[in-house]
């Protein structure tokens, strides 16, 4: 299987140039949300990048091409895919990523990093499913990262929500015992992380974990492009909400109050509030704490996995979230009740139907981001803005709908 151009280290530890730039990566998900937005800066300084996908190489050419105009890549970026990208089929959770051993030795010699971003993402999914791909899965990725004749630099994309079933307090930026989940997918990320931190003291090899807590966007997304979780909840909302109120309060025996709104109440914490970062903010950030590891020789990296929380320094109370999913339904009350005795079928349903956003209804947590924040002091990446209403009333628009 032919391969990128040999490779030419730069010489010296002095460099400081970044090694993610004018070097070759492997990436998996690389048609995903946040791996669009990373390539959409990546590619314009030169990266080489190997994309690790599950479809057939021309379909996910075409597939992230796609994803990089719904991120708003301009023309020159997008055509940059053909020159600089080189698609991989492979199959996330088999041995050597379902590859020959020939290939898989070939791609793990190729590449300077790794940058594995391929997760699945529901939250109540299979536990069999979630396991397959978030924790064998990150299993061979480590594989791959392990041959390489480079010894490529892991870059790995955690979630914030490894911190479990913590509902208070601050969650640190290290290796995190969780005192149980809320959530399937959080416990299978959490795996997947520990795996990191093994293979890495194991190896003595440096692995950077980034955790990014709820990611969003303010642009429409395209037809088939990937979308962030609450643009898939708003749609799925929109969906569930179509015949209007007096067909779901016949269906369900659910109320309208005085003003003609109907009511759903959604068990959590009154007080209980979401992190919620512009997927701008999250890539900027990546990238800049990518340079640092980057900035020295990979034998000046010392052991071990650091953990960067990719997070908003402010977090959103849900019930804004709530006020702009009521002004897009004006029909609809939602409300956050610590008990409901009685729920109604729509209740319920809705439950199981907005898992996206139910499942986290009692967090009143914060997050350490050391590392972010010394970004910001040193005017490496400002501080995100905002996520305010015009911005939530954006991100929360279906995807469907023109703005």
């Amino acid at each position: 299987m032919p391969g990128p151009a040999p490779h030419v280290p730069r010489p010296g530890p002095d460099s400081t140039t970044p090694a993610l730039a004018d070097s070759t990566i492997a990436v998996s998900g690389a048609t995903g949300f946040l791996a669009s937005y990373l390539l959409l800066r990546l590619l314009p300084q030169g990266t080489r990048v190997v994309a690790l996908v599950r479809k057939p190489p021309h379909r996910a050419m075409a597939s992230l091409a796609l994803a990089l105009r719904s991120a708003g890549a301009p023309a020159e970026t997008v055509q940059r895919v053909a020159q600089q990208v080189r698609a991989v089929q492979i199959t996330l959770d088999r041995p050597r990523l379902g590859l020959s051993e020939g290939e898989f030795q070939a791609v793990a010699d190729s590449v300077d990093a790794v940058l594995h971003c391929a997760a699945l993402t529901k939250l109540h999914g299979d536990p069999g499913e979630l396991h397959r791909t978030n924790v064998e899965g990150t299993r061979q990725i480590l594989a791959l990262a392990s041959v390489g004749r480079r010894a490529p630099h892991l870059f790995h994309v955690s979630t914030a929500f490894v911190a479990g079933a913590r509902l208070d307090g601050v969650v640190p930026e290290r290796q995190l015992e969780a005192d149980g989940f809320l959530t399937p997918y959080e416990e299978s990320k959490h795996r997947a992380e520990r795996l990191v931190h093994d293979w890495a003291r194991i190896q003595g090899r440096g692995a950077t974990v980034f955790r990014p807590s709820v990611l969003l966007s303010d642009r429409a997304a395209l037809p088939r492009a990937p979308q962030h979780t609450y643009a898939v909840l708003a749609a799925k909302l929109a969906l569930f909400l179509r015949h209007g109120p007096r067909a779901l309060v016949d269906a369900s025996s659910a109320p309208l109050d005085a003003s003609g709104r109907l009511t759903i109440r959604l068990l959590g914490a009154p007080d209980a509030s979401i992190n919620l970062l512009q997927v701008d903010d999250a890539a900027r950030a990546m990238l800049r704490l990518a340079e640092q590891v980057s900035t020295t020789n990979t034998s000046d990296v010392p052991p071990g996995a650091r953990v960067h929380h990719i997070v908003h320094p402010t977090e959103t109370p849900v019930t804004r979230v709530n006020e702009a999913l009521q002004r897009s339904v004006p029909w609809l009350r939602l409300t956050l009740v610590p008990e409901r005795p009685r729920p109604s079928g729509l209740e319920r349903a809705v439950d199981l139907y907005g898992a996206e956003a139910t499942a986290y209804l009692g967090l009143r947590r914060r997050y350490e981001r050391t590392s972010v924040c010394e970004l910001e002091r040193r005017r490496l990446v400002r501080p995100p803005a905002p996520v305010d209403n015009p911005y939530l009333d954006a991100a929360l628009t279906p995807p469907l709908v023109a703005r």
